[in-house]
């Protein structure tokens, strides 16, 4: 019975599991594409008349388009980070008060801020993740259909 493949969650800003899915993807995926591409630079070595030259070109081409796809897509939620970053260390040197109620408002102030960087650091990483994953994850189809 062929296997269907079922479609990876989209992972929102604070998916820890669908980010870890998509990582768990990624490394699969680059598994079967080293496996699948080693014989082919190993065959271009020993018979360079015979390389897959397509093949060998789309290793080194690929990567680095992946990567500033990712980068540039994960942008957005690194300039959210900086600015939250920059909202709570402003608040934070603010004029101290006394007592003890501004102590637990300043704790709970630092608590929903690294709950927010957190948020905002997961979004970024998905947002990096996105592009190189669907590129690995490409190419292990498309070769794996060759193998």
């Amino acid at each position: 019975m062929p296997r269907t493949r079922k479609p990876r969650r989209k992972a929102a800003p604070a998916d820890a599991f669908a980010l870890a899915t998509a990582g768990a993807e990624l490394a699969l995926a680059s598994l079967r594409v080293v496996n699948a591409r080693t014989p082919m630079i190993v065959q271009a070595v020993n018979d360079p008349a015979r390389g897959n030259y397509a093949e060998l070109t789309r290793m080194v081409s690929e990567k680095p388009l992946a990567f500033a796809r990712g980068a540039h897509a994960a942008g957005p939620a690194w300039l959210a980070m900086a600015a939250e970053s920059n909202r709570y260390l402003t608040q934070a040197w603010r004029a101290p008060t006394w007592g003890l109620a501004p102590a637990l408002n300043s704790s709970l102030d630092a608590l929903a801020f690294w709950g927010q960087m957190m948020s905002l650091g997961m979004a970024w990483q998905s947002a990096m993740l996105t592009p190189v994953h669907a590129a690995a994850t490409a190419n292990a189809r498309r070769l794996g259909a060759k193998a």
